[in-house]
């Protein structure tokens, strides 16, 4: 096997080019509904039932699950406010987390998954809250859009409510640098381009990410395609040569 060739002078200039990440705080948009629907990609609509606005009027009981719409693809970390209800909590408060991008992902079972990739990609979670009332933020960074909280145990003495909820996104692309288009371009291709710059933000951490869902790695080929739309809008090739860098600094042996 192939071993690889570790040279620290490049990888110190990749680590001086190390960027600063961008941080929004974003809120849920819609409390919602996964519907099982044949005309529907995938199989799963959404319906919407209220604004998310109104969740911390709702308490939460043993069993009761809210599904949220954040309005946007995100790529960042989740923190929760939670308070007890009914009498202090006299045991921990377990929640079932599940992050979805599309509609299926808070809609089908997990448990029935029999895929070829790791079950370990599907974004949920188990979390225990041992002190109410209190915040929580989750350690993993997920990729959403859709967030399905599961109410997995409380005890007979109470119950909860979630006072807040936001995700604090992440990103090195500055979406102010992008330039804009000019005018009188079809419709659809400006939703193309919204969407593409989008996807190619969310990938850009502090490397270019093959994708911030799965794999979460730096892999040439996707590397060149992404520095190639960033040189026409983020303009942040200080990140590419980061990149090239870490690519110098650990190739293989028999790499020319």
């Amino acid at each position: 096997m192939s071993e690889k060739v570790i040279n620290t002078a490049w990888l110190e200039k990749a680590q001086g080019l190390m960027p600063e990440l961008r941080q929004q705080k974003v809120y849920p948009e819609h409390i919602v509904s996964a519907i099982p629907d044949a005309s529907a990609f995938q199989g799963w609509r959404i319906e919407p039932l209220g604004l998310a606005e109104h969740l911390s009027d709702q308490v939460l009981c043993k069993g009761d699950i809210v599904t949220l719409d954040f309005g946007e693809h995100l790529v960042g970390y989740l923190t929760l406010s939670l308070l007890n209800e009914r009498s202090n909590a006299d045991a921990p408060l377990r929640l079932k987390l599940t992050f979805g991008e599309m509609p299926c992902e808070v809609g089908e079972n997990f448990a029935e998954y029999s895929g070829w990739l790791s079950r370990s990609w599907l974004q949920d979670e188990i979390v225990n809250v041992d002190v109410l009332p209190g915040a929580l933020t989750l350690d993993r960074r997920y990729a959403f859009r859709y967030l399905k909280i599961e109410v997995v145990e409380t005890s007979i003495r109470y119950d909860i409510r979630i006072n807040n909820i936001y995700c604090m996104t992440v990103t090195s692309a500055d979406i102010g640098a992008v330039p804009q288009l000019p005018e009188g371009i079809d419709t659809e291709l400006l939703e193309i381009d919204r969407v593409s710059v989008k996807t190619l933000r969310d990938c850009m951490q502090t490397v270019f990410e093959d994708g911030p869902k799965r794999d979460r790695r730096l892999w040439i080929g996707d590397l060149r395609l992404q520095a190639l739309v960033n040189y026409e809008t983020f303009g942040c090739n200080d990140l590419v040569k980061r990149c090239l860098y870490l690519f110098a600094g650990t190739r293989l042996e028999e790499a020319k």
